[in-house]
């Protein structure tokens, strides 16, 4: 079973993505912010981190670069998510092979469809 640590300010979509992910056999962490998401990130150990763009308090591409600088969230898939189109920020950011960008709203079958993705590409390497 796989661990996804999952990022979302927004309570009532936080709590939507883990009983998708949850409901689809995934073990799930969730935070409210980047900060805490760092500190969930070493005890945690997850294979993908799902992270909204916009936070308070840090946000999801610092909370990237942060895991990045650590040795062991070199190469940990991340999905980002957000309602504005964020997604040329995340392009000049993050490496389109270790990352995927879903604009809200988003249905469960996308969510699943990038999991399912980017955890089958790490299984491989």
């Amino acid at each position: 079973m796989a661990k996804i640590l999952v990022v979302e300010d927004n309570v009532a979509l936080l709590g939507a993505i883990q009983d998708t992910l949850e409901l689809n056999g995934y073990s799930v962490y969730g935070v409210t912010n980047g900060a805490q998401a760092l500190e969930a990130f070493s005890h945690f150990r997850p294979a993908m981190i799902v992270t909204d763009v916009v936070m308070p308090e840090m946000d999801g591409l610092e909370l990237y670069r942060q895991v990045r600088r650590k040795s062991a969230g070199v190469t940990i898939p991340f999905v980002f998510i957000s309602a504005r189109d964020a997604a040329q920020a995340v392009g000049q950011v993050v490496s389109s092979s270790s990352a995927y960008f879903l604009r809200k709203p988003f249905g469960p079958e996308e969510l699943l469809e990038a999991v399912h993705k980017f955890l089958k590409k790490e299984q491989v390497r």
